[in-house]
């Protein structure tokens, strides 16, 4: 970003500090906090799949290869080509690592084993793909996008075959390009893909790719778009509008319509409907009772305590990151220093507390049950009380 923004130094340097005391005797990089979404994760697996993103986040600073934090996370890397096995989307990691270092040995290593296992589909694309595949929901049959680890494993690959010190063979062209035609296709309407983990890295890729087969002679395409006899539209796209988008709705859905294009430009066709989603049973459970359970007497009722039993019921050992709301009754307030003592004690993480609602922040929920209280008392007393969410 530096190059189109100015970014403190500073900022650089306290990430790369921060960083580097991650790192380990062996080179690579420990693991330090905890997500709230699991769907933050990409290809993340295990300690070495992080030290390769961390590496390649400090070649693209750029440190140079040279730099001792690098070369002892390059040891690491190299130790993990010595594996029996290493899986797909690692692989594509390390070899553009290994690219940005100016490895290019391990590098080619890389290459030539996902090579082999590339997918090249009827239009000839390509595009490297898991052997393990999560099941596709059945709400949404029509979804035609990869996932996004795939989406990710692509392009890094994209990177890998581009990054190098002397420009790619015609072969290594070929099939960068055939790799480009993939990427593309996963786009959505808006120009993105799943997540913005995808998103950032395939961008970057067909950044490089367009960088590298930049011709200076411009483009001059033309694109009719007709119904019948009739004629929608023309599109026109040179050198100076060649970044932006032109669009054309289509009056008739379904409908037959003719595209004919002189040139070489990326045409994409976008449908968009609602479908209702299917009812799905609670992740969690949820127990809440008072303490003491029947308030009898006066004062009873002036001060009580909300108690919850939470825990996860889902497929997962544990939950992304959740929050419970308590809404309080009317007339009554949370103790706040009951809340925060949750704080103190570990058993929650963050919390919030208004007049008239508590959140109370669990990096994770397990499926053992977790219990945990707070005070409350009544500011204003009330009648007919009306019960309160949670």
């Amino acid at each position: 970003a530096r190059s189109i923004i100015f970014v403190e130094d500073k900022h650089i340097n306290d990430a790369q500090n921060s960083l580097t005391r991650q790192q380990e005797n062996d080179g690579c990089f420990r693991s330090a906090g905890s997500l709230f979404n699991n769907a933050l994760k990409g290809g993340v697996d295990d300690k070495i799949t992080l030290s390769t993103y961390i590496t390649i986040a400090l070649l693209e600073v750029p440190l140079p290869p040279t730099h001792p934090v690098v070369q002892n996370a390059l040891v690491c890397l190299e130790k993990a080509t010595e594996a029996k096995e290493i899986h797909i989307y690692l692989r594509a990691l390390l070899a553009y690592a290994f690219a940005l270092a100016g490895k290019e040995d391990k590098r080619q290593e890389m290459l030539d084993s996902l090579l082999k296992v590339a997918v090249e589909d009827e239009d000839g694309s390509i595009h490297w793909e898991r052997s393990w595949k999560p099941k596709q929901r059945s709400d949404f049959p029509l979804s035609l996008h990869a996932p996004t680890v795939e989406v990710e494993l692509t392009a890094y690959m994209l990177l890998a075959l581009l990054t190098k010190k002397t420009s790619p063979s015609q072969e290594e062209l070929t099939t960068t390009a055939a790799t480009v035609k993939w990427l593309t296709k996963q786009q959505n309407s808006n120009g993105g893909y799943s997540s913005t983990q995808d998103t950032v890295v395939a961008l970057q890729a067909l950044s490089q790719y367009r960088t590298l087969t930049y011709s200076k002679d411009g483009i001059d395409a033309r694109v009719t778009l007709s119904s019948g006899d009739a004629v929608l539209t023309q599109f026109h796209v040179d050198r100076n509008n060649s970044l932006l988008l032109q669009c054309q709705d289509l009056p008739q859905v379904p409908g037959n319509y003719k595209a004919e294009v002189t040139g070489c430009i990326f045409m994409q066709t976008a449908l968009k409907y609602n479908v209702p989603l299917r009812q799905e049973d609670a992740p969690f459970r949820l127990d809440v009772h008072t303490v003491p359970e029947t308030c009898t007497g006066d004062k009873a009722h002036v001060t009580f305590d909300i108690a919850m039993n939470v825990s996860y019921t889902g497929q997962r050992l544990v939950s992304n990151m959740a929050i419970v709301q308590i809404k309080m009754l009317s007339g009554y307030i949370p103790v706040k220093s009951s809340v925060k003592k949750l704080e103190k004690q570990g058993q929650i993480q963050r919390s919030e507390v208004n007049i008239n609602h508590v959140l109370l922040y669990l990096d994770e929920v397990r499926n053992t049950s977790q219990t945990f209280s707070f005070t409350v008392e009544q500011e204003t007393p009330v009648r007919g009380l009306k019960p309160a969410l949670v």
